[in-house]
């Protein structure tokens, strides 16, 4: 007599047929590692320029990885990392935001 099938909530449970439920191993794809500098003097020295919008705007309002500011000049740049978490770029600390204003910085070529 053969297996019954049965249906539960829009799903079936049947027979296995002898196979086992494994996940499917996936192959690792090969990586570059990103190229390090190996002393200070191989580093060069920067400065950007960058656009400080005049308003400020919610933190929810912002996309996740622009660039913000808590102060009108542009002071202290932080990244918006997720919805509710900011990164600081002089320190690179994680911090937990819930809601506030800031001003929007866009990096420029000019």
């Amino acid at each position: 007599m053969e297996a019954l099938e049965t249906n539960h909530n829009g799903t079936k449970n049947g027979s296995s047929n002898g196979k086992s439920s494994k996940k499917d191993t996936k192959q690792r794809r090969y990586l570059p590692s990103l190229p390090s500098e190996s002393t200070a003097e191989d580093m060069a020295k920067t400065e950007y320029s960058g656009l400080v919008d005049k308003t400020p705007v919610e933190f929810r309002s912002l996309k996740n990885y622009e660039m913000f500011s808590l102060s009108a000049d542009g002071l202290f740049p932080m990244i918006k990392a997720s919805r509710s978490k900011a990164v600081r770029l002089y320190d690179r600390d994680v911090m937990m935001v819930g809601s506030g204003r800031c001003y929007r910085i866009r990096l420029s070529s000019h």
